[in-house]
Order: C-alpha cells, then sequence, then structure tokens
C-alpha cells in the first residue's frame, strides 16, 4: 500500500480550505439565527449581532489566510495569475474583504444599535422593531445573499476550473 506523500504544498492547500469554511460557513446560518431569535425571543437579536460582528472579525483575519496561502499555492503550484479561476479567486476574496470592511461591519453595527433601542424601548412588552431596523435588515439581507453567491460561484470556479 502507497501512502500518499505530505508535501508543504498539500499542507497550505489545506489551510487555505479550511480558512474558507471558517470565515464562510458561519455565515450562511446568520439568517437562521436571526429568525429563531425574532419568533422565540426577540429580545436576543442584539446578543445574535454581537455574536455576528465578532464573527466579522474572524472571517477578515481568515480572508488574510486564505489570499496568503492562495499566493503561495500560485507560485509554488505552478499556475498562472492569468488563469481565470485564479484571477476570479483572488478578486471575489478582495470583493468580500471590501463587503465585510466598507458594509457588513457598519451595518451589522447599526442594527445592534438600533435593535437594541427598539428593545429598550419596548420595556417589558412586546419587542416591535422599528422600520430603519427592518431597513437595515433587509439590506444586510440583499447583499449578504450576493455574498453567499460569490462564495459559492468561487468554490466552484476554483474546482471545477471551467474557463
Amino acid at each position: 500500500m502507497v501512502l500518499a506523500e505530505v508535501t508543504f504544498y498539500n499542507v497550505v492547500l489545506f489551510f487555505h480550505i479550511a480558512a474558507v469554511v471558517l470565515a464562510f460557513g458561519p455565515t450562511y446560518a446568520y439568517g437562521v439565527f436571526q429568525a429563531a431569535a425574532m419568533k422565540h425571543n426577540p429580545r436576543a437579536i442584539p446578543a445574535i449581532n454581537r455574536g455576528i460582528e465578532a464573527w466579522n472579525r474572524v472571517t477578515a483575519i481568515l480572508l488574510v489566510v486564505i489570499i496568503a496561502a492562495g499566493l503561495y499555492l500560485v507560485e509554488d503550484g505552478g499556475w498562472s495569475y492569468g488563469d481565470f479561476y485564479i484571477s476570479f479567486g483572488f478578486a471575489a476574496a478582495i470583493i468580500m474583504g471590501g463587503l465585510i470592511g466598507a458594509f457588513f461591519n457598519p451595518k451589522t453595527r447599526q442594527i445592534t444599535e438600533v435593535a437594541e433601542r427598539d428593545v429598550a424601548a419596548s420595556g417589558d412588552g412586546e419587542v416591535e422593531f422599528s422600520e430603519e431596523f427592518n431597513r437595515l435588515v433587509k439590506q444586510t439581507t440583499q447583499v449578504g445573499t450576493f455574498a453567499g453567491l460569490l462564495v459559492l460561484v468561487t468554490i466552484y470556479v476554483m474546482t471545477a476550473k471551467p474557463f
């Protein structure tokens, strides 16, 4: 029986893939967490959003790992930056980093602040979220759907190398 040789390239590839899974996997559950909290305990929405804010910071760090590992893999693997799937992958990582820093982080902070205000305004009564809260959630849902599709398309392009 011949065992596969473990190379540094394989280890870096593992960290590259693991970073993608760890960075973006949890983001697909954000909507489920928020929907469950809205249904069962709306007062938990600020805490859920604080968790999302925390994970966005982890995702930003993991994006650095994804890009650094990707650079190594291109150089050591004999790939070309001109290959479509390589360029697409780097572009997607840069777009995601921009979305996290310029859109998701500030919007999630806003949602958290508005949710805290709305919960406090409800006193001991039923929580009613404001139009501002609903508008912000709708914005992040729309952009989040785009971001989720971008991640999935990138995984397809990187694995299937269709062009």
